[in-house]
């Protein structure tokens, strides 16, 4: 799975299957603009304190999340 797919997959299952974040500004990461893919997605993630990012400021939307990265992620998402 990317980075893109786990902030949508992550956030649907914090909130809710039919949850849709608000637009993107495209000033939260480097790499991430109004219209990258899953742009608001992404954004909210970081908005919710569940992702810093890739490091350097940026996000790395089409990166493979690791096993290690996806435990992180979930343990933060729902605070375990």
């Amino acid at each position: 799975m990317n980075r893109s797919a786990m902030a949508v997959f992550l956030l649907r299952a914090r909130h809710w299957s039919g949850f849709i974040p608000p637009a993107a500004t495209g000033t939260v990461f480097g790499d991430v603009t109004t219209s990258t893919f899953l742009a608001k997605w992404i954004e909210q993630l970081a908005l919710e304190g569940i992702t810093g990012g890739c490091g350097g400021g940026n996000y790395c939307p089409g990166a493979t999340v690791t096993r290690g990265e996806m435990a992180k992620l979930i343990r933060l998402a729902f605070g375990l």
